[in-house]
């Protein structure tokens, strides 16, 4: 092996506050010259003095649209009509993007100012700063600064993705009114769309579409077009897609079932399209492709049962049995079966669901979901595996309950109402403490199912195996899986969200290699992250129950903190001043489907901007793709 020489970092550059001194010892350096794990603290310090540059720009832009050479000392109050136009010509930007650099600086600046700080220190990026104002901007201006100032701490360690839902949780949990109005005003404007791209393909779209509604008919068509795919479908699973949403939609294949669109769909199939690969990964059996522990291990993934092939998941020792489902659901869903990625997760306090407090649910994929739609959405989910998430006064988990029992009027979903494969999984959750003062005589509807929990909690036991011969066996308990899904909340790859729902059970230390089927041996990986862990140079270690450490391949290591079920939300705080709720785009009655319009990815061509203002008009985007 060849011994290699790398340039040394200046002391001190990973703990440089960002300013002159980080900028001079951050110049002393050639990122191409330094060893591998230096060069990974390098662009961490880098990072740190962008974002200072990119705030003392911010606030440089600021003064500069405040500058006016006639007011005593050089400067106005606030902005004029013409305050943007200097800055249009000095950095060659258009109306509208001055007028966001603007309304961003003022915010952060005389709105927020704990947010300019935060991004002139460098402990928060320009990507984040503008999701922080962005996803506050319809709150009046008290509650997004509460809003603000309280994911601050955490935003450095969230994605942006992630970083939106909180600031959603935390802003719907502060108002539940406004969040509440907000929905029902935009779900009132829900319309379809379709736009004529350069290419000359169509993007066809509904827009503003209720939440519940929207995520059954999202689950429906994966499930088919998965379906597709093992029926022998050649193409791309995002093709197949389009051809099922296609078919529902035509005219000829109305009144299909389901298993006949299939067969429609592959009928169909265009044999000049990309093909892709042969088949999907189901629910009762691992894809062939997954990645392994090694030898002689196939796949780290639990079988989950086919409910089509039994009514109810095999009972195990202190677990009841999970209800039958509705007549006629096998039946319906034809060959295939579906798949995990297909599968509808909600996860929401239970007393949400008896109407003690307000506070927001979540759907992993979706978002954040506010208390009143939760309520309406749990009455389709009958049906759903019930899952309820015990928990200590920190919000983690102390054990994880699986009710039979549905509350009354819970019985059955609509007769029109499509049965979803997979089975979706309500999660609910809730303080030990506060479990045991729910007396079942005070909730009438949901007295069955709390004196249910109130019997399972008593007799509650970790699920890890008690024998060798089960600690010995690859896949593990329904019950343990389902305890360590609870536990872990999501793919142990610190950044990554993906839910364990549908991550692949993952073994931390390989069966090959002696690891055991037990609590502090399993996690949840994403598939993506799966591989990653087999990589060369990345190693997991679990060292304690849910707490997870990823060391890189150049010695950096990088841990998963055990997870709260519970999130820790504030209690509604009514402000003084109401917040927006008004639409973005309002529904109209002569507005015609086709959109002609020639800016297909910008939504048309910029508009002249308002007069910079602290609050930036509202707008939501992908969580992932900040509005800039």
């Amino acid at each position: 092996m060849i011994e290699q020489v790398f340039a040394s970092l200046p002391e001190g550059i990973a703990t440089t506050p960002p300013g002159a001194a980080l900028g001079a010892l951050l110049e002393q350096v050639d990122p191409r010259a330094v060893s591998p794990h230096d060069a990974v603290t390098l662009a961490r310090a880098w990072r740190r003095q962008l974002s200072h540059h990119e705030a003392r720009f911010a606030l440089a832009a600021r003064e500069a649209a405040l500058a006016d050479p006639d007011r005593p000392g050089g400067r106005r109050e606030g902005y004029g009509e013409f305050s943007a136009d200097e800055l249009r010509a000095a950095l060659v930007e258009s109306r509208t993007r001055v007028s966001k650099l603007l309304g961003q600086a003022d915010t952060a600046i005389a709105a927020i100012p704990p947010l300019w700080a935060a991004w002139d220190a460098g402990r928060i990026d320009t990507d984040r700063v503008r999701l922080c104002i962005t996803w506050t901007s319809s709150l009046s201006a008290e509650h997004a600064a509460r809003v603000v100032r309280r994911v601050l701490p955490d935003a450095p360690r969230l994605t942006l993705s992630g970083l939106v839902e909180r600031l959603q949780q935390l802003a719907t949990a502060i108002d539940p009114g406004w969040a509440a109005r907000l929905y029902d005003n935009t779900r009132r404007q829900r319309r379809v769309r379709s736009r004529r791209t350069e290419a000359g393909t169509v993007n066809l779209s509904g827009l503003d579409l209720p939440l519940d509604a929207a995520a059954r008919s999202i689950a429906h068509v994966e499930t088919l077009a998965l379906r597709a795919k093992a029926a022998g479908h050649p193409g791309l699973i995002d093709t197949i897609r389009a051809d099922v949403y296609l078919a529902l939609l035509r005219p000829r294949t109305a009144g299909l079932d389901d298993e006949a669109l299939v067969a429609a769909v592959v009928a169909a199939a265009d044999p000049s399209d990309h093909r892709g690969r042969p088949a999907p990964q189901h629910i009762h059996r691992p894809h062939p492709d997954a990645p392994t522990d090694g030898p002689p291990d196939q796949s780290d993934q639990p079988a989950e049962r086919d409910p089509r092939a039994e009514p109810a998941e095999p009972a195990e020792p202190a677990e009841p049995a999970e209800p039958a489902e509705p007549a006629g659901t096998a039946a319906s869903r034809g060959r295939g079966g579906g798949t995990r990625r297909s599968r509808i997760e909600l996860r929401v306090g239970l007393a949400t669901l008896l109407g003690l407090d307000e506070k927001p649910a979540m759907m992993p994929g979706h978002g954040v979901v506010h208390a009143p739609l939760a309520r309406h959405f749990v009455r389709q989910l009958c049906t759903a595996q019930w899952r309820v998430a015990v928990t200590d006064p920190h919000g983690l988990p102390i054990a994880a309950l699986l009710p039979r029992r549905r509350p009354r009027g819970y019985a059955t979903t609509p007769a029109d109402d499509a049965p979803i494969t997979p089975r979706p999984v309500l999660e609910m959750h809730i303080d030990a403490a506060a479990l045991a003062r729910l007396r079942p005589d005070d909730h009438p509807g949901w007295s069955e199912v709390l004196d249910e929990l109130h019997h399972q909690l008593r007799a509650w036991s970790p699920p890890d195996p008690r024998t060798p011969e089960q600690t010995a066996r690859r896949v593990p308990s329904p019950a343990l899986a389902r305890w360590i899904q609870i536990r872990d909340r999501s793919c142990v790859f610190p950044p990554c969200r993906a839910s364990a729902l549908v991550a692949d059970l993952d073994h931390t230390l390989a069966v090959a290699a002696g690891g055991q089927t037990l609590e502090v041996n399993l996690g949840p990986v994403c598939p993506h992250d799966h591989h990653l862990k087999h990589a060369p140079g990345w190693h997991l270690e679990q060292t304690a129950p849910g707490d997870f450490t990823w060391t890189s391949p150049t010695g950096h290591t990088y841990r998963q903190p055990p997870q709260p079920v519970r999130p820790d939300l504030p209690d509604p705080a009514p402000g003084q001043c109401r917040s927006n709720t008004t639409p973005d785009q309002p529904a109209t009655d002569d507005a015609p489907i086709w959109i002609n319009d020639p800016y297909p990815d910008t939504g048309g061509p910029p508009a002249p901007p308002p007069t910079p203002h602290p609050r930036p008009p509202h707008r939501h985007g992908l969580p992932d793709d900040p509005p800039f």
